[in-house]
């Protein structure tokens, strides 16, 4: 009896943390192509006030290869990435690429105010960031480094 009860607790509780509203800024994307590239969407920077969160690259084979700056234009709902370097003065920025999210139907589903959205979107799009990597890495590519970005949908995955 106890066993029974436990289990349905935890199926309860499984289902009700799937069934959780998750906003951008907490969610995790994978790339839809299965190259093993993740989007980690986190909390905005302490101080930079035009920052709504942060977002980040992964690959199993090098961590973290992009860090971003997520920012939404005043007036209007676009939302961009502004690349982030730390340094030892603070942080530096450098180019800037325009991400765009679809819902399950390829509906444009970008939020008009970044935060304001029930749930994260079901795919997004970077624009330019696939030619930017190339670029950058061309050279550099090889069996022990990820593989280059492409011009990728990315797929929601999870929350954090």
């Amino acid at each position: 009896m106890k066993i029974a009860v436990l289990t349905s607790v935890i199926l309860t509780l499984a289902i009700q943390t799937l069934a959780a509203p998750c906003k951008i800024a907490q969610s995790v994307y994978h790339d839809l192509d299965g190259k093993g590239f993740e989007l980690v969407f986190g909390t905005s920077i302490p101080g930079i006030g035009t920052s709504n969160a942060t977002a980040t690259i992964n690959h199993p084979k090098q961590k973290q290869i992009y860090s971003f700056s997520v920012t939404q234009a005043n007036g209007y709902g676009s939302i961009s990435f502004l690349s982030i370097k730390p340094t030892r003065n603070g942080l530096e920025y450098g180019d800037s690429f325009g991400i765009n999210f679809f819902d399950q139907n390829l509906r444009s589903a970008t939020p008009g105010v970044l935060g304001r959205e029930v749930q994260a979107p079901k795919y997004a799009f970077i624009s330019g960031l696939g030619s930017y990597d190339y670029y950058k890495k061309r050279s550099t590519v090889s069996k022990d480094t990820p593989p280059l970005l492409g011009e990728l949908m990315w797929v929601y995955e999870r929350c954090r």
